[in-house]
């Protein structure tokens, strides 16, 4: 960097799905200059545009971020794959458009003091982020910068999922994001013209061309400077070279992810002060930084089929070269499809509330479990990823070193609470339900996993439960809002670090408890409020 770009406005730490919101309405609101800085690549790459192609960006684009061996889950450590790239999460993910529920923004005033986020506190921002092609404005946005669709294409099997969820009595849901959340049906996507839509590819790119944004890509951000209380610049390198600093006049925000933020936050002396001394950095707040850590959790429940009907084969030889010209030509075919095409949210406990959610997928899944734990699907099948959507276990995110370049520790305390492992075997349960009804059944060679276990029998679930549960890469809490600094990172009225006039977190580290389904929308609601809040608004 040249002298002169060593002073902005703003210091945006992390182009993720929030980040990305935060530096392109500063912009547009011509509230100063912005540096946005991001640890990871440009999205350039072809498969970022292909929604088919979410398995080929996944892994390659995403931070490698490993728990610490799980004592509940039979010693295992899991994946926890964040992105790593402009537009973050929004670049990799499978694109699931779902907000959470009534309830969860009820529950965060009521339960947890974050009195201005209640559902009606937050449904307009979830409003003005999104342009929907097809729902109607009581719920949905029509001229935001998001595009919400449904997938041009639709798998048979996943079809068929649906009319299982039927027979069982689920309602079809045309809206998962409408006024019921329960029910079957497809989820939309962030997707438009056949193309994923992520945060770099509609916010960013709207402001990419202005004189007043500077975006960093390869960036590792060594820490934050303090001074009285203030927020005064920014120390990062760049592709491995020296660290350079650069100043703030007004505000930094951290948007770097639910691990990344208190990490950012812990290497500048704000966290639990013995676990810093400890490793040799001078507190400057004690603040419980990297506590309140928590993740959804699945399982997939697993059918081979009696046809070649799924999509295995289809991504290698000819067929794949004709998928690829279908989408390159004509924006159609399978590769339009984000694999992930159908879902349910389902109330196993009676309540009224949804505490289990399906995603369903026409092929055998193992492509993101850990190394070395199954090999690659050689058969064609089916697959319903089962998981619970109210975790009560909680972990704690820390370091590992005061080097920047260590990825941090992750003691994620999965299924500690009962709570947790009951509603994953409930959710177990469900899958299997499903997949022995009558439309699937149609189907089903072999039930592959769980294999050979009776619905009833609770310890063999339990097993199986321990044995192959994985995270779904929704982490959240580490730098949770509140009012009492005592148990809260960030004032809930402004984002903005207990102690500090200008350093705010940004994004679903913020999040007291984990919006009950894929959280991406969740992160650009909070990108969307904490730029107004940023503005003055």
């Amino acid at each position: 960097m040249t002298t002169q770009d060593l002073t902005f406005d703003y210091v945006v730490i992390g182009a993720g799905s929030a980040g990305c919101v935060v530096a392109a309405r500063l912009i547009q609101q011509h509230a100063g200059s912005v540096l946005l800085l991001e640890a990871g690549t440009r999205d350039d790459n072809p498969f970022h545009r292909i929604p088919g192609g979410v398995m080929q960006v996944f892994q390659k684009k995403s931070w490698p971020y490993m728990t610490e061996p799980q004592p509940n889950a039979n010693g295992r450590s899991m994946i926890i794959a964040q992105g790593k790239v402009l537009g973050g999460g929004s670049s990799v993910n499978g694109m699931i458009y779902i907000r959470g529920q009534r309830e969860d923004y009820d529950d965060w005033a009521t339960q947890w003091g974050c009195a201005d986020w209640r559902y009606d506190d937050v449904l307009p921002y979830f409003m003005k982020a999104e342009a929907n092609e097809s729902l109607g404005p009581a719920y949905h946005g029509q001229t935001g910068p998001l595009p919400v669709s449904e997938n041009r294409y639709r798998h048979p099997l996943t079809a068929a999922f649906i009319r299982a969820g039927q027979e069982m009595g689920l309602r079809y849901v045309n809206d998962f994001n409408g006024e019921v959340q329960q029910g079957i049906g497809y989820y939309q996507t962030t997707t438009r013209n056949g193309e994923r839509a992520s945060t770099a590819q509609t916010y960013l790119a709207s402001v990419r061309n202005d004189a007043k944004l500077k975006v960093v890509t390869g960036a590792l951000v060594h820490r934050i400077r303090i001074d009285a209380g203030r927020a005064v610049a920014v120390e990062f390198s760049e592709g491995g070279h020296a660290p350079v600093s650069v100043r703030v006049r007004n505000e930094v925000v951290v948007s770097a992810g639910a691990i990344g933020s208190p990490k950012v936050l812990m290497l500048s002396g704000i966290g639990p002060a013995e676990h810093l001394a400890a490793l040799g950095i001078d507190p400057v707040a004690a603040l419980p930084v990297g506590q309140n850590f928590h993740d959804h959790l699945h399982m997939s429940v697993q059918a081979s089929i009696r046809t070649p009907a799924s999509l295995y084969g289809e991504n290698t030889g000819l067929r794949a070269m004709r998928h690829f010209l279908q989408w390159k030509c004509f924006r159609s075919g399978l590769l339009t499809s984000n694999i992930l095409e159908g879902g349910a949210f389902i109330d196993t406990l009676g309540t009224g509330r949804p505490d289990v959610q399906f995603h369903f997928l026409p092929l055998l899944d193992n492509f993101d479990n850990t190394p070395g734990e199954k090999p690659p699907a050689s058969e064609h099948g089916m697959s319903v990823k089962v998981g619970h959507l109210q975790p009560k276990s909680r972990g704690q995110v820390g370091l590992r070193s005061k080097d920047p370049a260590d990825l941090p520790r992750i003691d994620a305390n999965f299924l500690s609470d009962p709570a947790d492992l009951d509603g994953q075997i409930r959710a177990v349960q469900a899958g299997l339900r499903i997949l022995s009804a009558k439309a699937l059944q149609a189907h089903v060679k072999e039930i592959v996993a769980p294999a050979r276990i009776d619905p009833d029998d609770l310890p063999a679930i339990e097993r199986f439960v321990r044995q192959d549960i994985k995270t779904v890469y929704h982490p959240a809490g580490t730098c949770r809002m509140g009012t009492d600094p005592r148990t809260s990172v960030v004032d809930q009225k402004t984002l903005r670090v207990h102690g500090f006039s200008n350093l705010r977190v940004i994004d679903c580290s913020i999040c007291p408890q984990v919006p009950s389904g894929n959280t991406n929308a969740p992160a650009i609601m909070i990108g969307e409020r904490g730029a107004d809040l940023l503005l003055g608004r």
